[in-house]
């Protein structure tokens, strides 16, 4: 469920978000500022324990086999390895 609130009214309202994300996860509050959605709070992603570690572990076998003299970014793409992908509503 999206709540769309002003962020004046978000400030006001922190303390009650916040208890009523941990009541209900799935809500998602969008936060305006003029008129315009500006950013979403909502709860963190359910990540399993080892998770993000099993990742790292299965990119750097990858890049031990990877061609001689080509290397993947590593760096350049470890946030897709360690987070979870948001849903794009």
């Amino acid at each position: 469920m999206k709540n769309v609130i002003s962020i004046s009214e978000a400030r006001k309202r922190l303390p009650g978000i916040i208890k009523s994300l941990k009541a209900s996860p799935e809500t998602v509050y969008q936060i305006t500022v003029h008129n315009e959605v500006v950013a979403e709070i909502r709860t963190p992603p359910k990540i399993k324990p080892g998770e993000a570690a099993a990742k790292l572990l299965e990119l750097s076998r990858k890049v031990r086999k990877s061609k001689k003299g080509y290397k993947i970014p590593i760096s350049e793409n470890i946030k897709e390895h360690l987070y979870v992908a948001e849903e794009k509503n």
